[in-house]
């Protein structure tokens, strides 16, 4: 990964750490021969005289250590900014192009999350692959000059630090495994956390007495998160102590086995000082390569939940034909269309016939729960039914690039985004800039927030975000406004409005439903409504029940018809 962001600091990190191995065996040779003539006999400026190469040597190499570790950490800064991005962009593209049927697959927001703790350990991976490598070069290096001098060390050294690497990898696989049992309960916790702290619903929160009781699952959530945390640490004890004990008694016996090849006689006095240095170096590099490379498996573990999760978006990624469809949409045929969700053994839309042609207007009511949403999801090619065929000019949707699809499409759902954006952008979003603004102020005309927009501190240049600086707030029908606007700035050959007018006031609901009207003829129009008097406009009504169609025709004619739509007609009207 960093290879594709930055190919010369890869190279550069990489040469760093040849540079401090090459380094550190010059270091011990040029130390070796400046203790040879320190401690050689003769007098002492003599002596000295003789060691002054070697110490100049060993001054130049310390000087070449300290450049390698300044221009690698140089190097780690240019890397980690760009491995960050590209693994938080790839995450991101990753859940926002997948079919969007895999949301309502089971663990998937798990695994998602998940994945997002290996985004965030990304960037010290560079870092530690950076001491990794420098400690495995200086541990190379000083083990060789080690057993150059007696091998009989070298193998001591590396059974007194394996047991701190295998420690730390045993406390890395615990930790993760925490990690990985509190990934549900942390992802509903971060939720509770959002929706009792987001300032939009601070006044639902505070004037229903919710704060106790948000508060009481979140910190139950938090504890339950603590309890496994807490249980595990027992098991790292046992680990750091047994490995500790290990460890300790192969180092007791390195030392030990250095100061009897001294004492013997085995090796000079001066090679026996130049092991010591040899024994630290190793010593200390052999630490920091069981350690670092114990963090490289800890994060490994996250980058592979992040990995897996790619993986599996991209298998779910939309796998449709290459045919395109493009204006004008003259009809759209659904036949015996079914769908349901993952999981679930009740379809959704169960058996749908419809046929849609461009100039007219069709309404679809019903009771909450009988395939309203989902409906209209087939027919912009979101979800793809698991029988029938949904078809645009006879096209079928599975053969088509879903991408030529949503350019034909504009969309006002029940549940509909408040972007932190400007009005401007709010208004043009996923639509490419005018050269000038007549466009944005038609789109918000048709909905009657011209006023409104006005009002504002910027105009069309005000951030809507109370909680930034100089961020206004909309209304909850000014923001249902601006979300039809969105849509009818498109200009789609297919306009789908759910519940579009919820929180407006009667003479806003009033004027979207006439641009409604006013604009049908260029376009296929499909309204999603409880409010029954507003079918009215429609050219043609489905009254959906369980998943099926279960009446349809003309306002005029299922008012009279005695069946669910006079029924609740009759009940919208009774109040």
């Amino acid at each position: 990964m960093s290879w594709r962001v930055d190919r010369r600091a890869v190279l550069l990190l990489l040469g760093c750490q040849l540079v401090t191995g090459v380094a550190a065996a010059v270091l011990l040779t040029a130390t070796a021969r400046a203790l040879r003539s320190v401690l050689g006999a003769g007098a002492i400026a003599d002596r000295l005289d003789q060691a002054l190469p070697a110490l100049v040597v060993v001054g130049v190499a310390a000087g070449l250590t300290r450049t390698a570790v300044a221009l690698s950490g140089y190097a780690e800064r240019l890397l980690t900014p760009g491995l960050t991005t590209g693994t938080d962009t790839a995450l991101v593209e990753a859940v926002c192009r997948v079919e969007a049927a895999a949301y309502a697959v089971d663990g998937f927001a798990d695994r998602q999350e998940a994945a997002e703790m290996g985004v965030i350990r990304a960037q010290v991976m560079v870092a530690d692959a950076q001491r990794f490598l420098s400690a495995l070069v200086r541990m190379v290096t000083a083990a060789g000059a080690l057993a150059v001098l007696n091998p009989l060390v070298v193998p001591l050294l590396l059974l007194a630090v394996l047991p701190a690497g295998a420690g730390a990898v045993l406390t890395a696989r615990v930790d993760y495994e925490v990690h990985y049992a509190n990934i549900a309960d942390r992802n509903v916790r971060g939720m509770m956390r959002w929706w009792a702290t987001n300032t939009k619903y601070g006044d639902e929160v505070r004037a229903n007495g919710m704060t106790g009781y948000l508060l009481y699952w979140f910190r139950s959530l938090s504890e339950r998160c603590d309890r496994r945390t807490l249980a595990a640490a027992p098991r790292t004890l046992r680990i750091a102590l047994a490995s500790s004990l290990v460890a300790g008694v192969f180092l007791v016996a390195s030392w030990a086995a250095l100061a009897w090849l001294a004492m013997t006689g085995r090796i000079a006095l001066a090679l026996a000082a130049t092991a010591v240095v040899a024994v630290q170096t190793t010593l200390g590099a052999l630490s920091q390569l069981v350690l670092n490379g114990a963090a490289l498996f800890h994060t490994g573990l996250y980058l592979g939940d992040m990995g897996s999760f790619l993986d599996d978006a991209a298998a779910r990624a939309p796998r449709r034909g290459s045919a395109t469809v493009s204006a004008p949409v003259d009809e759209i045929r659904l036949d015996e269309v079914v769908y349901r969700y993952p999981g679930k053994d009740r379809p959704a839309v169960d058996g749908v016939s419809l046929t849609l042609r461009r100039g007219e207007i069709l309404a679809i009511v019903g009771v909450n729960g009988s395939g309203k949403s989902t409906l209209t999801r087939l027919l912009t090619g979101v979800f793809l039914p698991d029988e029938g065929r949904v078809t645009w000019n006879g096209t079928d949707l599975a053969d088509v690039d879903p991408a030529s699809v949503w350019s034909c499409t504009g969309l006002v759902p029940q549940i509909f985004a408040q972007w932190p954006l400007r009005v401007r952008e709010n208004v043009t979003l996923g639509q490419p800039r005018t050269s000038h603004d007549g466009p944005v102020w038609d789109a918000v005309d048709a909905v009657g927030m011209r006023e409104a927009v006005e009002d504002l501190p910027a105009g069309l240049d005000t951030l809507l975000a109370r909680e930034l600086f100089g961020g206004a707030e909309l209304s909850g029908g000014q923001w249902q406004r601006l979300a039809c606007s969105r849509a009818l700035y498109r200009r789609p050959p297919l306009l789908i409005l759910d519940e579009p007018t919820s929180q407006m006031d009667p003479r806003g609901e009033h004027r979207v439903f006439e641009r409604i009207r006013s604009i049908a003829g260029d376009r296929i129009t499909i309204v999603v409504t409880h409010r029954l008097e507003n079918t009215r406009i429609a050219d043609h009504i489905v009254v959906m029940e369980h998943g099926r169609i279960t009446e349809q025709g003309r306002y005029d004619d299922l008012v009279h018809a005695g069946g669910t739509f006079g029924e609740l007609l009759a009940l919208s009207l009774d109040r």
